[in-house]
């Protein structure tokens, strides 16, 4: 993987690429600017104008989905998977990402790292979507969505780019590179628990790769390669526990639940292990570990440290 640096001076060009209707919200104005006039990143090939918020919210979903090397589904609202699912059947895929949250797909955006089928197609006919995005659309599959409404943007996107984030912070900009580190599951650690079988340790790499595109604080339940609940956002993990484990209900029992950071206390995996959650996988590192692990023993859970955080603000 190529490596980024920061360097001592950066200058910026930015051209402006576009005007938008407004920002994120209409008394805002907001344009698209790109360093490169002929590489936006991007191309739309149907559907009404894209929004501030449409732009935002696509790279999100891209970005989600293209972190995955198996066909993934994935639909995004507000900056955060509803649903994600990895299925050679990219219309079951579809189906699965769906039913983890069908009451917030509703005006949500698609992403799929896969040329669209026409089954996955014909499968999302009911529900209002803002936006599908993938690396190509077939012929057939492209008159089949400009039939189908005038409204929603199709975009086909560009494998994205390793490059710097930047932030306004008072007078200036936060800079860093991507949280693009390159995990070997090999080394992570057991802490407690019996070895999970290969489908769970596969559940365990795909829920640690969605928690790391969730905002922070973020919890993911997953089994068999699908999201059942997510929480994100709350000032405490606590809440983001009790919000995943409330949007997965009965599916958490035997279900995988990944943290982003670590659990600052045992009272986590205490609730988690009323829900059934068999699986827990977090990062490690904090100065209450002996006890959060203790708790996992105690309810004879399996827990794994992977060493690695993903704060995502």
């Amino acid at each position: 993987m190529a490596k980024l640096d920061l360097p001592e001076r950066l200058v910026v060009k930015l051209h402006k690429h576009k005007d938008l209707r407004y920002g994120e919200n209409p008394h805002q104005k907001s344009a698209f600017y790109i360093e490169d006039p002929k590489r936006p990143g991007y191309k739309q090939l149907w559907g009404m104008p894209l929004s501030h918020n449409n732009l935002g919210d696509a790279n999100h979903a891209w970005h989600l989905v293209a972190d995955f090397l198996e066909p993934t589904v994935a639909i995004i609202k507000h900056g955060n998977p509803s649903g994600i699912t990895s299925r050679n059947n990219l219309a079951k895929a579809f189906k699965k990402a769906l039913a983890a949250d069908p009451v917030s797909a509703f005006g949500g955006i698609i992403a799929v790292n896969r040329e669209p089928t026409m089954e996955m197609i014909e499968a999302m006919h009911g529900v209002f979507f803002e936006l599908l995005v993938a690396p190509d659309f077939s012929k057939e599959v492209l008159e089949r969505l400009k039939a189908r409404s005038a409204k929603m943007r199709v975009v086909r996107a560009e494998k994205p780019p390793l490059q710097l984030e930047f932030t306004r912070v008072f007078n200036g900009y936060l800079v860093q590179t991507p949280d693009a580190i390159r995990e070997d599951s090999s080394r992570w650690r057991l802490v407690s628990g019996k070895r999970p079988s290969a489908e769970t340790w596969r559940d365990l790499e795909f829920t640690w790769r969605v928690v790391k595109h969730v905002k922070s604080n973020a919890i993911v339940i997953a089994r068999g390669g699908s999201l059942r609940g997510m929480g994100t956002g709350q000032p405490n993990r606590v809440n983001a526990v009790k919000l995943a484990l409330n949007q997965a209900g009965e599916k958490a029992k035997g279900a995988v639940l990944a943290s982003d950071a670590f659990f600052p206390f045992a009272d986590n995996v205490e609730l988690a292990a009323k829900a059934g959650i068999s699986v827990i996988i977090q990062p490690g590192g904090s100065i209450n570990d002996k006890a959060v692990i203790a708790e996992a023993k105690k309810h004879r859970m399996t827990m794994v440290f992977t060493g690695v955080r993903h704060f995502k603000h």
